[in-house]
């Protein structure tokens, strides 16, 4: 049996090591794709926060930012007479205002939280309202087409950067945003999350759709893979007329995890500490040096013997290949487990999984966040 040994120098305080299973969770295919056509829309605004307490624009400092704000004063029927009487009008701010439509669409009247950014000098928002603001899709002739929503409301500003907040339910849908999943010839697409989209993926779900039409609506190939991330499914006749029904009994189909075949993917977040693999990531035989850790992959296993014996040290774990398709080969998630019992820095486990992808010995996708 192959085994690794770890032999650590010395060991630092102990650390907290994130380690679960993939996406390979997923158990219907609602939880994998999203249907092309419902995405989130992003509509945009320039406003106005009012009621600050001296920390506002600064007209002197930013002459553009005195431009809005005039012009708001005109519209309430109390314009100035220039530029220079708002040179110490610090109570006020221009924001960039953003609404977030959900990927699900909105209604006309459905109120959705807002986030506001301060796009000049404003030192803070604390304490500010939002001026009743129009918002419209990110377009070049957005100025131009007739505005989707509205802002407006008290200001709750992010506890780490005053110069942002959001103010909830703050924005108002003027319209209907909503999209067909349903194209002209009678077929929808279905689009792979990132973390799913590869060509076995993509072509179990479109045999997965079909094996389960055929079943219940005597309906053959349906539903094709047509590359890596994209499903394209044609409605049967009847579904066409009542499409609500169909999509909730596609979205649903269950999808047996064990089917998925994705590809082994280890996570790096180095600012938070933390790491995420697969259940299927492999290290092959290696030997890795780092800041006093030995990690040496023998096979096979040495037997004991009166002059050469198995001691039995703290600083060492055994891990190996029971059970595994290949035999040269470990889990990495039990080189972390061991690790992790050894209390080595996550820095360091970072460390050692990038030295063994630079190798060629870990059998993974290495994303870093």
């Amino acid at each position: 049996m192959t085994r690794m040994v770890l032999r650590l120098a010395a060991v630092s305080a102990a650390v907290v090591l994130a380690l679960r299973a993939g996406p390979a969770d997923a158990s219907t295919i609602q939880d994998m794709v999203r249907i092309q056509g419902q995405q989130e829309d992003v509509l945009i605004g320039m406003g106005i926060v009012v009621g600050l307490d001296g920390t506002g624009d600064r007209a002197k400092d930013v002459p553009v930012a005195a431009r809005p704000y005039a012009q708001l004063l005109k519209n309430l029927g109390n314009p100035v007479l220039g530029a220079k009487e708002l040179d110490k009008v610090d109570s006020s701010a221009i924001v960039m205002v953003t609404l977030r439509v959900p990927p699900a669409g909105a209604r006309e009247g459905d109120r959705i939280d807002i986030s506001v950014e301060s796009m000049f000098s404003a030192t803070s928002l604390a304490g500010g309202r939002l001026v009743p603001s129009l918002l419209r899709l990110p377009l070049p002739d957005s100025a131009n087409l007739a505005p989707m929503a509205f802002a407006s409301g008290p200001i709750t500003v992010d506890g780490t950067n005053p110069r942002a907040g959001t103010v909830p339910a703050g924005g108002q849908m003027l319209v209907d945003v909503f999209t067909s999943p349903i194209q002209a010839d009678g077929t929808m697409a279905l689009v792979l999350k990132d973390q799913f989209a590869t060509y076995p993926v993509a072509t179990m779900i479109a045999d997965t759709i079909n094996d389960v039409f055929a079943t219940q609506e005597g309906t053959t190939g349906m539903a094709r893979a047509m590359d890596s991330k994209t499903v394209r499914v044609a409605l049967p006749a009847p579904a066409q007329r009542d499409p609500a029904t169909f999509i909730s009994q596609l979205m649903t189909i269950y999808v047996d995890p064990s089917l998925l075949r994705l590809p082994a993917r280890v996570v790096i977040n180095a600012r938070q500490g933390i790491i995420l693999a697969t259940d299927n990531v492999e290290i092959g035989p290696v030997a890795v040096t780092h800041s006093g850790l030995s990690i040496t992959t023998i096979t096979p296993e040495p037997t004991p013997t009166p002059d050469n014996p198995a001691i039995a040290v703290t600083r060492w774990t055994g891990l190996g290949t029971v059970e595994r398709p290949g035999r040269n080969a470990t889990l990495l998630r039990d080189l972390l487990k061991a690790l992790d019992r050894l209390a080595v820095p996550v820095a360091d486990q970072i460390a050692i999984i990038h030295e063994l992808q630079r190798s060629g010995a870990l059998r993974a996708e290495v994303i870093v966040q």
